[in-house]
């Protein structure tokens, strides 16, 4: 411990400069429709078909964003086909980790739409500068604040109603902000009874109940200088996980962050932000309530991560440039307690996370050259140092039954580069980017203990002696906008060395009864990933949007077997009508058959799907008040259908009938 103390001092001391966020040559934000831009607050309900529908829903309609599922809440985002190990989430710039094994937890589960303003969605090495370890992208959620206006004052209240599993929303936010303060909070409610696939077919244990309540606010020490703070507390209990062995007893989130903001600082260094930040999530899993359990078990999680970064802008000349230095430290601890039906036996206890430390620290550099009007070059790099280990001294006498030779802690450096290309025409824009970097095993691929993957029936066991993974990526993209329609193609190629994944050890028996074998991570001597995204959009009879979206990846491994999780070919198309205080909706979205997938890791070929979805609203005005009420249908034909990332091909859902009422009072 004196060690790891040692270091923080070291990381701490050694650095004090900063970074800020990516530019849009290679980078995509979504802003939300539900708010209003420009520092405004509340919501735009009407550009929005469904407003009040759970942030996993709107993550699944981004562009290179998907989602695996595993039950009706908390699925987990992906980016390129890359999951949590190789992406970066991050809230408002803050890391924050998971305190489930089963990734029953995602950092997407703690934010409501109410208190978010926009996603930063990022593709590949230079997809989240904020974020650490990320070698696919990164999804930065940019929290809603009031900013510093004129003295205002507002009121929004929500709720939704959802038939399919009963589905209830209720949620209100205040928000006040004035020149020299301002503040908005807000609480949100959902809960949910098990929710029916198509043909009215009842997906047992996908029921859950969530709370979450945040507030935001800063405060002007100067013109140029402010102080801001965010507290968010969520937690969801009795959630259901039909996918999975186990549910959720309950799940808990405290997230905090005090920063300092200063404009104008000097002549070449514009803005500076300097950020402290601490959350702590503790995660219940047992399976109480589930019928002819052969041992019951226990498995509660924890994960703490304290860290700051401070980020400088600054330009001379043609290039803008950001600087950053970020340092964080985390605990995860994760236990599993069995219980045999025979009362007379002993419980059985083991460490399946044993109080795993990581400590990184890194500075990044990004500099934007305009060498004309034409063409931009922008250049990305970050260095980090990580130190990484088992705490817990009889979790560490565990694993180094099956590896001999490691060390409590170890050192490892991780680096990434890349650049990006842009040459603007008059309507066109091309650009081309390569880069390459490294990551560090996550605390599952590295010091995990007999993990149960109901995925593919295998106990998994962490591997100490992995080495980095590394990526080289090209990307190229080309894009055409015209006032009445626009055009995207866009295609990313990642070349893993060293690709990180769980691989059978026959010489090991497996420890979860019924399970197929145990598998040991490992580092395959390369893989290969390859994405494309066509994206349209048609502006006609003037108050009409078509919009379509189509991609297609391929994922190998070095013996050219499909990789676990890849999507196969998806598309959508939707016609919005708006115009004024009307709102209306068409949406058609399917996949084909997944013809390219993995037995070995546990896949097997999922149907081809479509479904149909509808949707209308209606904005009430009077005063100082707006009143905003939405209805639709999704899956109109009551389809049954899973998708490629529907874990053990749990359904999804079938037809629901949704209304929701917004009331926002100025």
């Amino acid at each position: 411990m004196k060690k790891t103390l040692l270091y923080i001092g070291f990381c701490i001391g050694s650095c004090a400069l900063t970074y800020a966020q990516c530019s849009a040559d290679s980078t995509k934000d979504l802003r939300l429709k539900e708010v209003v831009v420009n520092g405004k607050t509340g919501l735009d309900s009407i550009g929005e078909s469904k407003p009040l529908s759970s942030l996993d829903e709107h993550l699944q309609k981004l562009s290179k964003v998907t989602m695996i599922k595993r039950g009706g809440y908390a699925w987990e985002p992906a980016v390129n086909n890359m999951a949590t190990e190789r992406i970066s989430v991050t809230i408002d710039g803050m890391k924050i980790f998971c305190a489930c094994t089963d990734k029953m937890d995602p950092v997407t589960s703690y934010v409501e739409i109410l208190n978010l303003n926009n996603i930063h969605v990022g593709s590949g090495l230079a997809g989240n500068l904020h974020g650490t370890n990320s070698i696919g992208g990164g999804l930065d959620l940019k929290l809603q604040k009031a900013g510093f206006h004129s003295r205002k004052l507002s009121l929004t209240l929500n709720s939704a109603y959802e038939t399919n599993g009963n589905y209830r929303v209720l949620g209100t936010g205040l928000t006040y902000s004035s020149p020299s303060f301002y503040m908005n909070s807000g609480a949100f409610y959902r809960k949910s009874n098990d929710y029916r696939a198509g043909n009215d077919e009842r997906v047992d244990f996908s029921q859950f109940e969530k709370l979450n309540l945040f507030t935001n606010a800063g405060y002007k020490l100067s013109n140029h200088r402010a102080l801001e703070g965010t507290i968010i507390y969520d937690v969801a209990s009795n959630v259901g996980y039909p996918a999975l062995t186990m549910d959720v007893k309950s799940a808990k989130g405290l997230i905090t962050s005090l920063s300092y903001r200063q404009d104008s600082v000097s002549r070449v260094f514009s803005d500076w932000e300097t950020k402290l930040y601490y959350n702590n999530i503790a995660h219940i899993m047992d399976d109480t309530k589930r019928p002819d359990v052969v041992m019951h078990m226990d498995m509660p999680g924890k994960s703490r991560t304290c860290g700051y970064y401070s980020t400088l802008n600054g330009k001379i000349g043609r290039h803008a440039f950001v600087v950053s230095q970020d340092t964080y430290y985390n605990q995860s601890l994760a236990e599993m307690t069995m219980y045999p039906k025979d009362v007379a036996d002993k419980q059985m206890f083991m460490y399946t996370w044993p109080d795993v430390r990581t400590l990184n620290s890194g500075i990044s550099f990004e500099d934007k050259y305009v060498l004309d009007l034409r063409n931009v070059l922008r250049v990305t790099s970050k260095l980090s140092f990580q130190r990484d280990g088992v705490e817990s001294n009889s979790g560490y006498n565990t694993l180094q039954m099956y590896y001999p030779g490691m060390t409590h802690f170890q050192n490892r450096f991780l680096w990434n580069v890349n650049g990006k290309y842009t040459h603007y025409f008059k309507d066109v824009q091309l650009k081309a980017g390569a880069g390459y970097g490294t990551r560090a095993p996550s605390p599952t691929e590295a010091y995990g203990f007999y993990l149960f993957n109901s995925f593919d029936n295998y106990d998994y066991i962490g591997n100490p002696q992995l080495k980095n993974e590394s990526s080289a990526e090209g990307n190229l993209c080309l894009a055409l906008t015209k006032p009445r329609y626009s055009i995207s193609l866009e295609g990313s190629y990642f070349y893993f060395s060293n690709y990180i994944i769980g691989k059978p050890d026959k010489s090991l028996s497996p420890m979860t009864l019924g399970a197929s074998g145990v598998k040991v991570y490992g580092n395959l001597p390369h893989a290969k990933l390859f994405n494309v995204n066509l994206d349209t959009k048609v502006l006609f009879l003037r108050y009409f949007h078509w919009v379509n979206r189509a991609a297609f990846s391929l994922g190998e491994d070095n013996k050219q077997n499909a990789l676990p999780l890849i999507a196969p070919f998806t598309y959508s198309s939707s016609v919005e009508y708006l115009r004024k205080k009307v709102f209306g909706a068409i949406e058609w979205q399917g996949a084909i058959k997944q013809y390219k997938y993995s037995p070995e890791y546990g896949e097997d070929e999922t149907p081809a799907y479509s479904i149909l979805n509808v949707s209308a609203g209606y904005d009430i005005s009077f005063k100082h008040t707006v009143v905003n009420i939405k209805t639709g249908v999704e899956n109109i034909f009551d389809r049954r259908y899973s998708t490629y990332a529907d874990w053990n091909n749990i359904p999804r859902k079938g037809r629901n009938v949704f209304l929701s009422l917004t009331i926002h009072v100025l």
